[in-house]
C-alpha cells in the first residue's frame, strides 16, 4: 500500500515539474507583454 501511493506521488511529481514551468513560462510572457504594452506608446 505504501508502495502503492509512493509510485503515485513520485508520477504526480514527474508530471508536475513540466507543469509548473509551463506555468511559469505562460505568467513571464504574459508579464512581460504586459510590460511591453505599457512601455511602447513612449518610446514612440
Amino acid at each position: 500500500m505504501t508502495l502503492h501511493t509512493t509510485e503515485v506521488v513520485h508520477s504526480t511529481h514527474q508530471l508536475s515539474i513540466p507543469y509548473l514551468f509551463e506555468l511559469r513560462l505562460l505568467l513571464t510572457s504574459k508579464y512581460a507583454s504586459q510590460s511591453y504594452i505599457v512601455c511602447h506608446p513612449f518610446k514612440i
